[in-house]
């Protein structure tokens, strides 16, 4: 099986390189970074990884951006692929790609599959206290409003069987430019 794990990037110089190892190092993945015109130059970092053997490709895009526009045209980009499955995280380290295998691992049995940071507590590095705190009231606020159970509905970590994306009505936002 192959995953294609599409990774949004704005000003995440400091992580791209780590993350981006972290995911290639399974041999059933490939990487599409998604990089909103970041001012700290992490394009260029993600064109540099893309210029080696499997590190992946890089949409740069222009025009209306955002975290979910970046999400829709990653997504709409991995579906063009030859992909069996897609996946979709942070960059920010908030998720650690060696649980992907985990996460391929239960498609066998499900259409979806989300990765928690709150299975065993709050498990995430590298985030200051305001950003636990508002990160731990938006998954109550949602879990109150909704009824859902997952403790972690704001999570990014998540692989999906081709077949179940496709069948989302999965609309393109803005221009894109994807560099191989």
């Amino acid at each position: 099986m192959t995953l294609l794990v599409v990774l949004p990037t704005y000003n995440e110089r400091p992580n791209l390189d780590r993350v981006a190892a972290g995911i290639l190092e399974h041999p059933f993945t490939r990487l599409l970074v998604v990089d909103d015109a970041s001012p700290d130059g992490t394009g260029a970092i993600a064109d540099a990884l893309a210029a080696r053997p499997a590190g992946g490709r890089v949409l740069h895009r222009t025009g209306p951006r955002g975290l979910g526009r970046a999400y829709i045209d990653g997504l709409q980009h991995a579906l063009a692929s030859q992909a069996d499955a897609i996946g979709q995280m942070d960059a920010d380290l908030s998720h650690d790609p060696k649980y992907l295998p985990d996460l391929v691992a239960a498609l066998d049995d499900f259409d979806l599959v989300i990765g928690s940071r709150y299975v065993h507590g709050v498990s995430v590095v590298n985030w200051p206290l305001r950003r636990i705190m508002l990160s731990a009231f938006a998954n109550r606020y949602i879990r109150t409003i909704t009824g859902l159970g997952p403790h972690d509905c704001t999570s990014g970590f998540r692989v999906w069987r081709r077949e179940a994306l496709a069948r989302l009505p999965i609309r393109p936002h803005g221009r894109a430019a994807t560099r191989f």
